[in-house]
C-alpha cells in the first residue's frame, strides 16, 4: 500500500520590504524631478518677450485728382486776311491786275510754248486760301510768255520808273543805284519789240 505523505501548503510569496522601499523612493525621485522640470519650464516661458506684432499699416485715403478743364484758344483770325478769288476763268494779264488790286504781289510761270494762250490754269496758293495782304501769288499760265511793250522811262524819277516798268510785265534793275532820275534804259522803248513778259529792263538813275 502506497503511502502518501501530506504537505502543508507554502505560504504566497509577496514584496518584500526592501523592494517597497526602492520603489517608494524612485516614485519619489520621479515626482521631485517632475516638479523642478515644471517650474523650470514655466520660469523659461514668463522669462520671453512676448511676440511683436508688425504694426498694421493704415490705408490711405486716396483722393480723386482735381481735373481743370482746359479750354483749346481760338485762332484769331488778322483783320486783313481773305480769302483769294478764283482767276483761272480769265486771261492772265487780267488776274494780275485783280490779284494787284488786293494789294497781293504777283509771279507769272509760263509754262507752254504758244504764247497765243494766256489762259490761267492754277494759282498757288489754291484759289479759296486765306491770304494776307503782301503775300505773293504765283499764277500759272498755259502759254508761252508773249512780247512786252516796253515804257519809256528816261527823265522819270526812278522809284516812278520801276513802277511802270512792272506795269508792262517786265523788271527793273539798276545799273547806278536807285536814286535821282533815269537817265538811261536799256532797251529804249523806241527799239524793235524783243522783250517778252518777265523780262528786265536796265536802267541808269542819277542827277543829270
Amino acid at each position: 500500500m502506497t503511502s502518501y505523505e501530506q504537505h502543508e501548503p507554502d505560504e504566497p510569496r509577496g514584496w518584500s520590504p526592501l523592494s517597497v522601499a526602492l520603489i517608494a523612493a524612485l516614485v519619489l525621485l520621479l515626482g521631485v524631478a517632475g516638479s523642478l522640470y515644471g517650474i523650470r519650464a514655466a520660469n523659461r516661458k514668463s522669462a520671453e518677450p512676448p511676440p511683436t506684432r508688425a504694426p498694421q499699416a493704415l490705408p490711405t485715403l486716396t483722393q480723386n485728382p482735381v481735373v481743370t478743364p482746359t479750354t483749346t484758344p481760338t485762332p484769331t483770325v488778322p483783320d486783313d486776311t481773305f480769302a483769294l478769288p478764283d482767276v483761272t476763268t480769265v486771261d492772265f494779264p487780267t488776274a494780275r491786275t485783280k490779284i494787284r488790286e488786293l494789294r497781293l504781289g504777283w509771279q507769272l510761270v509760263f509754262e507752254g510754248t504758244d504764247p497765243a494762250d494766256a489762259s490761267v490754269r492754277a494759282t498757288e496758293p489754291a484759289a479759296g486760301t486765306p491770304v494776307r495782304k503782301g503775300m505773293t501769288v504765283k499764277v500759272f499760265v498755259r502759254g508761252a510768255a508773249p512780247l512786252a511793250t516796253v515804257p519809256g522811262v528816261t527823265g522819270v524819277p526812278c522809284a516812278q520808273a520801276a513802277a511802270l516798268i512792272v506795269d508792262h510785265g517786265l523788271y527793273p534793275t539798276y545799273e547806278t543805284g536807285r536814286e535821282g532820275v533815269v537817265l538811261t534804259q536799256t532797251p529804249a522803248a523806241a527799239d524793235p519789240p524783243t522783250l517778252h513778259w518777265n523780262d528786265k529792263v536796265r536802267i541808269s538813275c542819277g542827277t543829270s
